[in-house]
Formats: C-alpha cells, structure tokens, sequence
C-alpha cells in the first residue's frame, strides 16, 4: 500500500495560495453546515514519528471553528483509563453531535503500544484488527464520519526531522511511543504499519495516505479529502443514504489521489530488435532454469497481467510461456462470467483456478476485473466494488503466507500509442480480430479508467504483491521488464526457502 506512493510529490509556492484559500473557506462553511445538521465528525491523524501531524492539525484549527473542533492528543493513559478497556478513552472523547473530533494519533497507536507485545514487530496480532475494525463499525453505524490519515515520509527525511524535534519540551506523546522501541520508524516498522492500513482500509472507513515530505502538498492533499468527503456525506445524507454505510467515502477521495505509480513509468524507454534478441533469450534460459527449481521446492506461482487495451500482454505472455516447460504451467484467459460463475461469489472462479504446489498460473486478466472494468462500467454495484479492494487484499495474504509467488503486471501505455495499435489492428487484416467496438468504447472512457487503475494500484500494493508498472510503449522494452521482473521474483523466493 505505502509502496505506491511518490514522495517527490510538491506544490509550487506560487500556486499554493490560489488553491489553499478557496479550499479554507469551502471546508469552513461545510463545518458550519455540520453543526447545524447535527452531525459528528472523527479525524483521526496517524503516521510515522516526525511525519508532522502536530503541524498539519495546527494548520487545519484556523479553519475549524473552535466551538465545534476539540483536539486530543493520546499519550500515556492515566490510572482511571488503565482500570478500562482500551477503548474506553476513545468513546470518553468522542465528539458529540455537530462537533469535529481531531485525534492526534488514536486507537491505532494504542493497539500497537498496548496490545502488541512480540519481541519482533513484523505484524499486528488479528484480534486486535477485528476490535479495530469492530470500533469504527459502532461509530459509523451511530451516523459518525471517519477520516483517517497516515503521513508518509522516507526514511531520510524522517532521521532530518527526528533530530530537528530532538530537545522539544512537546513531543508528549515520546515517552509513550518508547514503551516498543523503535516504533513507527520508516526502517524497521514499514511491513507491520503498511499491513495494519491494508486490514483496516475498509470501505466505510478508508486510510487516506498523505505524502508528507513538502508540507504545503499534505496540508493541501488533507484539506482537498476533507472537503471532498465533508460536501459528498452532506449531499448523500441529504439524499436519504443509510446511517450505516459510508461505502461513499472511496468514491469521494479518489479525485483528491492524483499521483501514482503510472505517473513514474517512463514510457520512453526501449530496445531496439537487434538489443532486444539476446536479451531475450538470456532470460528465458534463466526463467527455465528456475522454473525446475520452483517445481523440485513445491513453491505455487500466479503470474497476473491487467493493462490498457492494446498494451501488449498477449506478447509478453507468449514470450514468457515460451520460456516454460508445458508440463508445469497453465494460461488462463479471463473473460465476463458465464452463467455459472455469475451465482457464486466473484472471486470463486480464481481460486478455482490456483495452482498446485510447484506449477505456475499465468492469468490474462483477473479478479481485478471488479474494481476495473466493471466498476466503470457499472456491472456491479457501487458497494460490491468498494469492498473488492479489502477482499482481495485478504486473498492476496492469505496467498502469500500460504507459499505462493505472487507478481502483478500493470502494462502501461499512453493514449496517443494506444491509438496508433488500433488503427493498426483496424488496417491489417491479419490483426483486425484483435478490435472490436468494446474497445473503441472503453477508449472514450479513458479518464474514468485511469482514475479505477490509480486507485486500484494504491490500494492494493501490498509488501507482499505489489504491483510492477511496465512501460509498454516500446514491446520490445516491455516483454524484456516482464521477463526480468518475474526471474527476480522467483529467484527472491528460492533464496528465502534455502
């Protein structure tokens, strides 16, 4: 999840007044507009040490109007909290209606400190997940809104920032977070805290993550999602919405998370045929040799290819299985649901089609198909897509921990290259099969794509399945980034089980 995003994110100084200030006075009326519909309103801000979430709540009062905004800092609990559960000073805080609630950090941190006492911190035990989880249902289901951000700075910046903050007689919260040392460090910590966001990215209650090095861009980003998901709450409970659901909230934000990991492939790199060749086959050698490895060790590969209509996957997959023994390996193409498939859950038709223990799945398309195409083309409900981004994260892990080799392919081009290689199919009569009007239309539906495609790629990265963006302008660079990333993956997994 925290993989997919870009760091490097900025706002130029010239511009950032231009947007800020429309942005300030927009949220400050939905506020009032709360208040007077009796609404409650919980932010909850969590991130790594350093990450500046004083700063940002510092930035957001001036906005609020401090009769209808409190703040509360948790830190150490006092003797009477400690003779509670650990909720119980979560529900003392919370807002009453028409008021906004800002906790600067929150349950999240309270379960880590409190609940989690291995001595290695690789992952947040399941029953306090659950409680998590269970909390913020009590709250949404009672008409509270949950926003929760987690700023997200490197490694680097964080060391500059700790030491900066060092001698500060207000780091309350110092003391606290000792009690497991080292925690929320950008080094030690990253699989655990990205593991605790994906389990609890729910649909009613999504993590915002905020790329925090510049903090004009998180200020900016934090104040687009609020206003963005304040006016959405206020116009669907205008229109009757259940109390309970706030599946909404995805949708709402999704405009606010413009950057992504399509926006760092660079789609001007290839190869030239006569570089491509010997490349090409010094990679299938390699894969074939690894593939008899994987199958001696018992190790279960899926191979998942999503992309652009024209992008290339059927050449990468060809150039791939070239490099397969027959024996070991299946491609299983993904088209719409049959009639069968339709009255079982949609994820039943993939696990139907996992490998074995040391046999390899290539899957042209895949589950993604929930949260791509038929999202955008309105084949299932706006619920059922919201939730797929959970269910399949948990299928995913579930995959992984169970021995599984998981590599995700999104096959990246643009839409004027995307063009060319219609008119291509369109003109060539060997090709012209490979075109149809479907493709013409979800063409035309190019912004609404890449929008599901953003979301889809930064909700579902995972530690252990990210997604690898190829650029596949150029074929020749693609099927080589394919083949190179899928030997990479199979070599990392036989030096784990030596």
């Amino acid at each position: 999840m925290l993989e997919a995003f870009d760091l490097s994110a900025r706002i130029p100084k010239e511009e950032y007044s231009a947007i800020v200030e429309p942005l300030e006075i927009r949220t400050a009326e939905l506020q009032r507009e709360i208040r007077k519909r009796g609404k409650s309103v919980i932010i909850v801000m969590e991130g790594w040490r350093g990450s500046g979430i004083t700063r940002l709540i510092n930035q957001l009062l001036p906005v609020l109007d401090p009769r209808g905004t409190r703040v509360h800092p948790i830190e150490e609990p006092h003797d009477i909290e400690r003779d509670h559960d650990m909720f119980w000073r979560f529900w003392a805080r919370l807002p009453s209606y028409g008021q906004i609630a800002i906790f600067d950090r929150s349950w999240y941190t309270a379960t880590i400190v409190e609940r989690y006492n291995a001595g290695k911190m690789e992952e947040i035990p399941e029953s306090g997940i659950t409680d998590i989880n269970n909390f913020e249902e009590q709250l949404i289901s009672d008409g509270n809104l949950i926003l929760k951000f987690f700023l997200h700075i490197s490694k680097e910046e964080q060391k500059k920032r700790l030491e900066e903050i060092r001698d500060s007689p207000f780091t309350m919260q110092a003391r606290y977070l000792r009690r497991k040392e080292g925690i929320y460090m950008v080094g030690r910590d990253f699989s655990m805290i990205d593991r605790m966001l994906m389990k609890t990215d729910m649909p009613s209650s999504p993590w915002t993550i905020v790329e925090a090095e510049q903090m004009k861009y998180a200020y900016i980003r934090i104040l687009k999602t609020i206003y963005s998901a304040l006016e959405c709450w206020l116009n669907e409970k205008g229109g009757g919405l259940k109390e309970s659901d706030q599946s909404f909230l995805i949708k709402s934000m999704a405009g606010t998370e413009t950057s992504s990991l399509l926006q760092k492939a660079d789609l001007t790199k290839v190869y030239t045929r006569q570089e491509y060749k010997p490349i090409l086959e010094e990679y299938q050698k390699k894969i074939r040799s690894l593939q008899i490895e994987i199958f001696q060790k018992g190790i279960p590969v899926i191979i998942l290819f999503e992309g652009w209509d024209a992008a290339g996957k059927g050449g990468c997959i060809i150039r791939l299985a070239e490099a397969f023994n027959p024996r070991g390996y299946v491609v299983e193409p993904v088209g719409p649901p049959n009639d069968w498939e339709k009255i079982h859950h949609y994820l039943w038709r993939f696990y139907t089609r996992f490998p074995r223990k040391g046999h390899i799945t290539i899957f042209d398309r895949s589950w993604y198909g929930r949260v791509l195409v038929e999202r955008v083309e309105g084949f299932c409900s706006e619920s059922e897509w919201q939730r797929a981004y959970h269910e399949i994260n948990l299928m995913e892990e579930e995959l992984t921990r169970e021995g599984t080799v998981l590599i995700k392919f999104w096959l990246h081009i643009d839409k004027d290259e995307q063009l060319v290689r219609f008119n291509d199919r369109k003109n060539d009569p060997a090709k012209n099969w490979k075109i149809t009007e479907e493709d013409w239309r979800n063409r035309e539906k190019w912004d609404q794509y890449e929008l599901a495609v953003n979301a889809m790629i930064r909700r579902t990265t995972t530690p252990k399945a990210p997604w690898t963006v190829i650029p596949a302008n150029s074929k020749y660079y693609a099927r080589i980034a394919v083949l190179e990333t899928v030997a990479t993956g199979l070599e990392k997994r036989l030096k784990e089980n030596s």
